[in-house]
């Protein structure tokens, strides 16, 4: 079973504890759904029959109406600690549950005859909820990213996380970083783990993943951001990276 997202935490941002609901947040997250489907290609087939097989979906999902604001992008895995686990991985994005069933709805009512020629087998689907910290600026077609798992030490909560990656994403950015960062809440489907939360750093191209490294060596590591992040941090680990193209 592929561990692209490994967690037992079920909706895990709303287990905010009493006392947290009396502090003050610098940032307030904006949540958004995303389903994560990890995937073993059919005998014969390959990537580029993945791509046309979406490319032919997205079609009848614009003449739905209920698709508006869908995003698709397909991951192929590069560096990661066991490639024989999953071939390649679509990850569908929604605003919130509300669109994200809707499209459900449609999609188990109409979409048998696509299903049948779809060129992968799902070895996992994973529901999650996301929070975004910050966005690259630019176009992407081909880009990179990498996940990780990461446990929070004890007593944080993640909207404290929230607070000090966003901090730390404003002052990286201010350095020069382009990248986009988010806290991913895996829940039904998802792999047991002893973790709180998936962090997930990506790029619009995959050489802006390679400097924004090279830039956080040079420009932010030690700083003040950089410190506050690491006191909330207890661990990250089952870096894996993978290859992306957005096709919706």
């Amino acid at each position: 079973m592929a561990r692209l997202l490994i967690t037992t935490f079920i909706f895990s941002f709303m287990l905010i504890s009493v006392s947290s609901f009396a502090q003050d947040y610098k940032f307030d997250p904006v949540p958004n759904k995303a389903e994560y489907y990890v995937s073993k290609f059919n005998d014969g087939k390959g990537y580029k029959d993945y791509v046309n097989w979406v490319k032919q979906t997205n079609k009848m999902l614009d003449e739905s109406g209920l698709y508006e604001n869908f995003d698709i992008v397909l991951f192929q895995p590069y560096f990661n600690s066991d490639l024989s686990t999953h071939d390649v991985v679509f990850l569908g994005l929604w605003p919130n549950s509300t669109e994200q069933y809707k499209g459900l709805e449609y999609w188990v009512q109409n979409g048998v005859n696509q299903m049948k020629k779809i060129p992968v087998s799902n070895m996992q689907v994973v529901d999650t909820w996301q929070w975004p910290i910050s966005s690259p600026e630019g176009n992407s077609e081909v880009g990179a990213v990498r996940f990780s798992d990461c446990k929070l030490k004890e007593g944080i909560t993640s909207r404290e996380a929230f607070d000090a990656y966003s901090q730390f994403a404003e002052a990286a950015k201010e350095s020069g970083d382009n990248l986009g960062r988010k806290m991913i809440f895996p829940s039904v489907g998802a792999s047991e783990g002893d973790y709180d939360y998936v962090y997930s750093l990506y790029a619009n191209t995959v050489a802006e993943l390679g400097s924004g490294a090279d830039n956080y060596w040079e420009n932010i590591n030690g700083s003040e951001a950089d410190i506050a992040l690491g006191e909330v941090i207890e661990s990250c680990n089952n870096y894996r990276t993978y290859i992306t193209e957005t096709l919706r």
